[in-house]
């Protein structure tokens, strides 16, 4: 029922997924940014920037632009007022992950920010960590988005 649910969910988005492996499609792109892949729609492409002490762009498709900060400077949201946001805090893989989610807000927002717990406790002002965001997007957009960001793969 489960593996039900979730090709409505992406039929309805427009895509078509295996209930054998979620994060595998035929219609999707992997783009990698420091040890995390992203299995996205495959409309969308990996558009970087020049960043003057990170790694940075843009990740743009279907009329959606996330943009990507990679670096020692980037950090989490805190204290986001629970009232107009959703947030999901875990730990996979050794890694730190928040998203964050708009409720009912005309900005539609998601982000997500990902660190490796270890290296973080080693050298907490050396360490690489991503924050992606995107804005305006439609409730479907949003959906797309958080199913993405909440099956990041780590790689070492």
């Amino acid at each position: 029922m489960k593996c039900l649910k979730f090709i409505v969910l992406f039929c309805f988005l427009g895509q078509m997924y295996s209930c054998n492996n979620e994060n595998e499609t035929s219609d999707s792109t992997s783009i990698q940014i420091g040890n995390y892949i992203f299995n996205f729609p495959s409309k969308f492409k990996l558009e970087e920037q020049q960043g003057i002490d990170s790694y940075v762009g843009n990740i743009n498709g279907s009329g959606i632009s996330i943009f990507f900060d990679y670096g020692w400077y980037t950090g989490p949201v805190n204290n986001p007022s629970l009232n107009q946001y959703i947030v999901n805090e875990d730990e996979i893989s050794g890694h730190y992950r928040q998203i964050v989610k708009s409720i009912n807000s005309e900005s539609n927002s998601i982000r997500i920010h990902l660190y490796n717990i270890s290296e973080a406790l080693e050298n907490p002002l050396e360490t690489n960590s991503l924050t992606m965001y995107a804005n305006q997007l439609s409730i479907s957009q949003q959906e797309m988005l958080d199913e993405v960001f909440n099956n990041v793969i780590i790689v070492e």
